[in-house]
């Protein structure tokens, strides 16, 4: 029977499984750099829960002219 990693004794398989560390690697580093905690503004709840529920600005009453 065989090993599940037995086919890391071809070389392209080697290569591919090294590439593919490589990479990982660095999309977890550019995602440790960048994306480690939401970016959420100063008071944004406050400001959405006034769009959210806030009084809504008057609306414009324009009618379209027929062609």
């Amino acid at each position: 029977m065989n090993s599940p990693f037995s086919f890391l004794k071809h070389r392209l398989a080697k290569e591919i499984a090294v590439i593919l560390l490589i990479k990982l690697t660095l999309l977890m580093g550019i995602k440790a750099l960048w994306f480690d905690a939401p970016t959420v503004p100063k008071d944004g709840t406050v400001e959405m829960s006034q769009r959210l529920l806030g009084a809504t600005p008057a609306s414009l009453k324009i009618e379209e002219t027929p062609r």
